[in-house]
């Protein structure tokens, strides 16, 4: 009978521990090698930010950055990374030559100061030598984080319209910072040259828009657009049909420009917020090609989190996207209590803190999903982060171990 017992409690165990609540384990449940059989690679990124591509510019020459970007791109390729998305124009500034922005105060310490080196092009060249995707990484309609106007170099197109009564209207300031006006056309147009520079002169994979579309809902910040063209439409409609225009525009030119350059997305992953407070139809965006090629939602939430479950997020987003999904994950909470999790459950709270294997957990559950065609993580300083190690070397085995490539380094 004892025997009976043991095994019956064997058993119920063993189906315990192959149940959807796998994610509620500690230890890391390494997924078995898994093909895929869609066409197009499994897309495996990482984000480097401004103030990353900062630290890694630094002081250094042309010859320096160079030997230490190609290394940082062996490294992410050793790991099992094929793609990086850098961001080369976080406001409205550049890490490369351009005829409609200033180069950027985080290249070379001076806004609208001299390039020393094109870093985009030594990224492209890196990329290209390593074997892996490399994205450009944009924020459209962001200007600066500082409110003062007059910081920006003279060069800067948001300073010469600021100070151009009819043009004043193009530019926002709020307690956030200084942005671009989504309702203008100048501010369209301009977005869509920029775009257009960036695939023409160099050879990136992607164009990448992340999550910052209209800064706020203040009627100020387009009334008088508004005013002339709202028709009878409400401002809500009329703030996504401008964002929706800009998008649908910013696909077309990077096609026209050339075709084999994808154009996505990165929006937050809260559906109701982007369509009603940052005026992004994320939705409409997801399940028509007019719009991009593929969305990518920034899921920075654990299993555990009691507004928006990883899972049940994920799920949410399968439902209506149609063009390729792949989801934004968010390693730079290892470690760390995440208090925006629950109101006053320690567990979701601390999900992040007391366990070293969460983003393992995510990118091996997203494997399973065939409707999802890759994965971004935020953000490279978090993988060098050496309180992340055991947590990145649980992430490192995920990433080699899922949809592995043929000319990756095992």
């Amino acid at each position: 009978m004892k025997k009976v017992i043991l095994i019956v409690l064997s058993l119920a165990l063993i189906l315990c521990g192959c149940s959807l609540n796998m994610a509620e384990e500690d230890k890391t449940s390494i997924q078995p090698f898994i093909e895929s059989d869609a066409k197009e690679e499994y897309i495996k990124s990482v984000w480097i930010t401004y103030y990353e591509l900062r630290d890694l510019i630094g002081d250094s020459n042309e010859n320096e950055f160079k030997i230490k970007i190609d290394n940082v791109f062996n490294d992410l390729k050793n790991w099992g990374f094929n793609s990086v998305t850098v961001q080369i124009r976080a406001f409205a500034d550049s890490f490369y030559r351009s005829d409609y922005y200033p180069l950027s105060k985080y290249c070379f310490g001076v806004e609208g100061g001299k390039m020393k080196y094109d870093v985009l092009e030594l990224l492209c060249s890196a990329a290209e030598k390593s074997g892996i995707k490399i994205e450009a990484w944009i924020n459209p309609y962001r200007v600066s984080f500082d409110k003062d106007i007059k910081k920006l170099s003279d060069n800067n197109i948001a300073k010469k319209w600021y100070k151009n009564k009819e043009k004043k209207s193009n530019v926002y300031i709020c307690k956030s910072g200084i942005y671009f006006n989504p309702a203008s056309k100048d501010v369209t147009n301009l977005i869509i040259n920029g775009v257009k520079e960036i695939v023409k002169n160099y050879n990136v994979d992607a164009i990448h828009f992340d999550d910052y579309f209209y800064p706020e809902t203040n009627k100020k910040i387009d009334s008088k657009e508004y005013e002339e063209n709202g028709g009878n439409i409400s401002l809500s409609d009329f703030r996504r049909k401008n964002v929706n225009d800009m998008i649908k525009e910013a696909n077309k030119v990077v096609k026209s420009t050339k075709s084999n350059v994808k154009f996505g997305i990165s929006p937050a992953a809260n559906i109701d917020n982007d369509y009603n407070s940052l005026y992004a139809d994320v939705e409409k965006w997801a399940s028509d090609n007019e719009f991009c090629d593929y969305i990518c939602p920034q899921v920075y939430f654990g299993f555990k989190n009691v507004y928006q479950p990883f899972m049940f997020t994920v799920k949410k987003w399968t439902e209506f996207t149609t063009n390729d999904l792949y989801i934004g994950l968010p390693l730079y909470k290892c470690g760390k209590k995440d208090k925006y999790a629950a109101e006053n459950d320690s567990n979701a709270i601390n999900e992040f803190k007391n366990n070293k294997n969460i983003i393992a957990r995510q990118i091996n559950y997203l494997a399973k999903i065939d409707d999802i065609k890759g994965f971004y993580v935020f953000s490279y300083s978090s993988i060098i982060d050496e309180k992340n190690r055991e947590e990145v070397e649980n992430m490192i085995k995920a990433i080699r171990n899922t949809h592995p490539n043929q000319n990756q380094t095992q």
